[in-house]
């Protein structure tokens, strides 16, 4: 690796970066051996960034036309850098915390995303709501200024489809050797190139800012251990019946509120609203239709004592009384029908004569 030249050494480094950001990589970016490649990168290209210094390769006395075109590729090093950084939360001897050095990675990338920029407007590569952007971020704001959600929308669409028109064109830069095509292809694919960074750069300071604010109110590692120490005292204070990793502590039949919600609101342990109004309910319907209410010898009893059901005895003498109804109603009918036959004074006529 020593004996290469710079720009070798350059190309090398970019193709290790394709690889460890491609989406098809199967290896986790927060597992320890990705870490160490991108933290092996890191060094590399910062090693590229101090002999890009050394050598004077840019200056702020110069324009885009003056510039070789060989030098072009070499003013994405700082972004390459920023967006490693990024990346990593991960040094050399220490475990995988993605809190303890995250902070620090991300300072370092905002800062070389700003060098990526400054160097840029100094070649007048930005565009002028680049320029206007770019100075509002370097003092410190959103890069929106005043501008409503709208305009930040429209301005996203526009990077969006300027980016991907980029891509495509720079595909060249993939799909074969430009060393052969006339020179000035050649300068203006490599600009592109920094033309679709600098829509990255802007993007990643954005998100760095975000991140960075999120981190600030991440609670401290010291406070995580002051707590975690807080809640094994207490573990330590209770009884036989109280915390255990498996089991919650005893039941009880009623609570207090101070045993399941503090002054300040917070829940202690998990609970269930009920009112009055439910307990008489369940007074008065029971359990509900999964278990019966009464058994069988009390319905019974119910159904008696309410008339629906009658007895076997008063059966029986219902049947007897319906029978000596029956003789009755027939011994009616056949003096009826004799009556009908043998009219009133039928049997005296002869005697009458005369």
């Amino acid at each position: 690796m020593d004996q290469l030249t710079v720009s070798e050494r350059y190309k090398t480094a970019i193709s290790t970066y394709k690889s460890l950001t491609s989406t098809t990589s199967t290896i986790r970016p927060d597992s320890l051996t990705h870490q160490r490649q991108l933290l092996s990168l890191l060094n590399e290209f910062t090693l590229i960034s101090h002999i890009i210094t050394d050598l004077s390769l840019f200056s702020t006395n110069e324009s885009i036309e003056e510039l070789s075109t060989n030098y072009i590729p070499f003013m994405n090093i700082w972004y390459y850098i920023a967006d490693v950084s990024c990346r990593l939360f991960y040094k050399e001897g220490s475990d995988v915390d993605y809190g303890r050095y995250k902070k620090e990675y991300l300072e370092v990338a905002k800062s070389m995303a700003f060098q990526f920029l400054d160097v840029c407007n100094n070649y007048s590569i930005l565009n002028d709501a680049q320029k206007s952007k770019y100075d509002v971020l370097e003092k410190g704001g959103n890069g929106y200024g005043v501008a409503g959600p709208m305009a930040r929308r429209e301005e996203k669409i526009v990077n969006y489809r300027l980016e991907k028109a980029l891509t495509e064109k720079l595909s060249v830069l993939d799909s074969s050797d430009i060393s052969g095509f006339d020179e000035e292809i050649v300068r203006e694919v490599y600009l592109d190139q920094v033309r679709l960074f600098v829509l990255k750069a802007f993007a990643l300071v954005e998100s760095i800012n975000m991140e960075i604010e999120v981190l600030k109110n991440r609670p401290s590692i010291e406070t995580i251990s002051e707590r975690s120490d807080g809640r094994e005292k207490k573990r330590e204070k209770d009884d036989e019946f109280g915390y255990t990793t498996k089991l919650e502590s005893q039941p009880k039949l009623s609570y207090q509120v101070s045993d399941l919600i503090n002054k300040q609101g917070k829940i202690l342990q998990p609970f269930t609203i009920t009112s009055q109004k439910e307990k008489l309910r369940e007074k008065v319907f029971g359990t509900g239709q999964v278990l019966p209410s009464m058994t069988v010898e009390e319905y019974l009893d119910y159904e008696l004592a309410n008339g629906k059901m009658l007895k076997e005895e008063v059966k029986q003498d219902s049947k007897y009384s319906d029978e000596e109804d029956s003789e009755d109603e027939l011994e009616k009918r056949r003096w009826d029908d004799w009556k009908d036959e043998n009219p009133k004074g039928a049997g005296n006529m002869k005697a009458n004569i005369g």
